[in-house]
């Protein structure tokens, strides 16, 4: 299988770290940005299968940015697992209802990254099929 291509949309680097760490190169090609906006940018420039998107960040929030993608731009094909922490867990109800494969709780333990975006990836019917 070709490697998918996976935005990480994360302003904090503590966690950054642990999702740079958890993901295998052999399985992900990454890119990272710390705010909403550069999200929407490298979103646009560089089409990637998989959005890892935190909810709470600067210039433009999660929320935000995944309204621009499925409603702006009509993207249902790219795979979308949202970051909360257990605060922001309530928020995840109009995730959903804008068309999110699925959310994870930070933190994240590393050995669970990879597989928990794979499984999210394959269970998206509108993916871009890579495999």
């Amino acid at each position: 299988m070709p490697k998918l291509k996976l935005l990480i949309a994360e302003d904090d680097k503590v966690t950054q770290l642990i999702y740079k760490k958890g993901l295998p190169e052999a399985v992900f090609e990454t890119r990272m940005v710390s705010d909403g906006s550069e999200a929407l940018k490298t979103y646009r420039e560089w089409e990637p299968d998989i959005i890892l998107l935190d909810i709470m960040m600067p210039i433009l929030n999660g929320f935000k940015v995944l309204q621009k993608i499925r409603t702006g731009f009509k993207d249902n094909a790219t795979t979308i697992v949202m970051a909360t922490s257990m605060s922001e867990k309530s928020g995840i109800i109009e995730c959903a209802k804008l068309g999110i494969q699925g959310y994870v709780v930070k933190p994240l333990p590393q050995k669970e990254i990879a597989k928990t975006l794979v499984k999210h990836y394959k269970a998206n019917p509108n993916r871009k099929n890579k495999g």
